[in-house]
């Protein structure tokens, strides 16, 4: 057994969560993330009450018992003690042979004591939305992220080129137009010029577009007779002449011809990944990279490096191969487990791809441009239908307003195939919008109707503030809405959609409660009335990710019997709330119940800011810092 004790113990689990108390239970197992009190753990998770309603006659938890990979208790350091003394050999030895009682039997406990220092206990993290193998890439592709001009893009892709043999790809992504002095869409004039000896391919912030040279052009066997396949298209001049920009779909037939690391160094970069996303306190993550992260973290998990749990989607050339090794939605074991399929309905905002009711800004005289449809309304539906009667939940990519609004069209009509794999395959199938950043107001209540998952990136939010003029204010959209889909009774999930944004959750926290730049400029705020508490988006990254892949009795909270995954930080992200997140929550007026503007501020930042000192997954200490 290992005890984790001398610790701030946030729970973040169900109030109702509590029924008859067994002998191994304590009186003051914390069941709010304030440290409120229940007995055992449930059979099923039901709805949080946020509210703080510790019992202040009991001592506040301090410590967490674990055995094995699940949790045996949470309260005291000595109520804890006295359970391990009575599952301890030593002790039932001592009371065989009339020894005294478990606390005089310290010593001789087989338990292991971790000091944590006085810092705060919380349930582990999980990304609700992460590409594994593109954010292991984006840690050694070259990073355009800080460009401030085409020019200075330019300048450093040839330093990169320089270093690398003749002929060799110069691959990297994050240029943003959008931030660049001048705000123009870059073509290939200025890197065949300069890098005229490599082939270039560099993809936009968002990964939707990709910039490319002459001779990446010419090595995909791609000229000006070239045809746009359907969702995508090879961006042409006013003369017809490819420009070197390729959007949506057309990018995979110029990213197929992109070297990749052998199995190997993947599973290498892999690794390397994996630490960091435990460093930053995720014990979790749902990974939509498909067949190269299924590939990937199985060969992880088969050489026992594994230590991190991963649900993994699918793509859609993948269905066939799914459906005849009888890959099932919920299948795998606790570290490995299967997901969904993805679907992509429209493209994204920084790539003016996003499928909107309204169109966007014209930029440099193009014909008016409502975004790119990647697939018609009936084309999802038809493999959505596939995938659901195979026993495969779907996840739908959906930016734009009309592309949520067709896309919930598709799950309306997808009910019945739904219920019925249901009952086929005894579990649910708790279908997906990846994203849903932009809903008709009239589309808010259909998650909730439709049981729809909304599955959101709040750092999206704060990146995206300087493109939201693109968006036409007169639609009067639900933007970033999250409290908008939870007050409508929807399930939220929080993620990152790494490598498009950085994978720190305590980011995404601080996001999701300012919707402000990350610098924490006030009067950079979108939309106030739409912020969250940090209790509510901490359960959405913890409890939300939890119930999307069907193991809301087992994760996203600590309780007894519940997966010993939580990490030790050095800040409470509830001490400085000092409010009824339920008061919070049904206010939204901005202010979160703080005093001031600045109050809410300084909380967020200490949270952004947060440090990771230990993350457990399994009972297991698998990154320290």
């Amino acid at each position: 057994m290992r005890l984790f004790s001398n610790a701030v113990v946030r729970t973040f689990a169900p109030q109702a969560a509590s029924s008859a108390p067994d002998s191994n239970t304590p009186a003051s197992i914390a069941s709010d993330p304030i440290g409120s009190n229940a007995e055992t753990a449930p059979e099923t998770a039901p709805d949080s009450d946020p509210s703080p309603t510790s019992d202040p006659s009991r001592p506040a938890p301090d410590a967490i018992l674990v055995d094995g990979e699940t949790i045996v208790a949470v309260g005291t350091r000595a109520e804890l003690l006295d359970i391990a003394a009575a599952r301890s050999s030593t002790t039932a030895a001592l009371a065989s042979a009339g020894g005294v009682g478990a606390t005089t039997v310290i010593p001789g406990l087989e338990i292991d004591e971790i000091d944590c220092g006085g810092q705060v206990i919380l349930p582990g993290f999980v990304d609700g939305h992460i590409h594994s193998i593109m954010y292991a890439d984006s840690l050694t592709d070259l990073d355009l992220s800080q460009t401030k001009s085409l020019a200075e893009a330019v300048a450093l892709i040839r330093e990169r080129a320089d270093s690398l043999p003749v002929g060799t790809w110069v691959v990297g992504s994050g240029w943003d137009l959008n931030k660049w002095e001048d705000p123009s869409y870059p073509d290939r004039e200025l890197l065949d010029a300069e890098v005229p000896d490599h082939p270039v391919a560099m993809w936009s912030l968002d990964l939707h577009t990709l910039w490319v040279n002459a001779h990446a052009l010419e090595i995909a066997g791609i000229d000006e007779a070239t045809p746009d396949p359907s969702g995508g298209s090879f961006v042409r001049d006013e003369n017809g002449q490819l420009t070197g920009l390729v959007r949506e779909d057309a990018t995979d037939l110029v990213a197929r011809f992109i070297p990749e690391p052998s199995r190997e160094d993947q599973v290498e970069r892999l690794a390397t990944t994996q630490e960091l996303f435990l460093s930053q306190g995720l014990t979790g993550i749902h990974d939509f990279d498909g067949i190269a992260s299924t590939l990937g973290w199985n060969d992880l998990h088969a050489a026992g490096r594994q230590d991190m749990r991963v649900t993994l989607f699918l793509r859609s050339p993948e269905v066939p191969w799914a459906i005849e090794t009888a890959w099932h939605t919920g299948d795998g074991d606790d570290w490995l487990q299967c997901g969904g399929l993805k679907l992509f309905s429209d493209g994204a905002l920084g790539s003016h791809t996003s499928h909107m009711s309204s169109a966007f800004p014209a930029v440099d005289g193009e014909d008016e441009n409502f975004g790119v449809v990647q697939m018609t309304e009936d084309e999802l539906f038809d493999q959505a239908h596939i995938a659901t009667e195979a026993g495969i939940s779907v996840a739908i990519h959906a930016i734009g307003d009309q592309a949520n609004h067709h896309v919930l069209a598709v799950y309306d009509r997808l009910q019945e195939t739904t219920k019925a794999a249901e009952e086929k395959f005894g579990r649910p199938m708790r279908h997906r919008v990846e994203h849903a950043q932009f809903i008709q107001p009239a589309d808010v209540a259909r998650f909730a109707e439709l049981e729809v998952l909304a599955s959101m990136q709040p750092r999206h939010c704060i990146s995206d503030l300087h493109l939201l003029h693109l968006i036409d204010e007169s639609a009067q959209l639900a933007a970033y809405a999250w409290p908008d889909l939870l007050d409508a009774g929807a399930h939220v999930v929080f993620g990152s959609d790494g490598p498009v944004e950085h994978a720190n959750p305590f980011v995404a926290i601080y996001a999701a409660m300012t919707r402000a730049n990350i610098s924490g400029e006030a009067s950079t705020t979108f939309q106030p009335h739409r912020r969250l508490s940090a209790v509510e988006a901490i359960r959405l990254h913890t409890q939300g990710p939890a119930f999307a892949a069907g193991l809301e009795d087992r994760r996203g909270y600590l309780a007894p019997g519940m997966d010993a995954d939580f990490i030790i930080v050095d800040t409470d992200p509830c001490a400085a709330e000092g409010l009824d997140p339920e008061v919070a929550a049904a206010e939204r007026d901005g202010l979160l119940g703080y005093d001031s503007e600045e109050a809410l501020f300084a909380h967020a930042e200490a949270i952004r800011d947060t440090r990771v000192a230990l993350t457990v997954v399994g009972g297991e200490v698998k990154y320290r810092a």
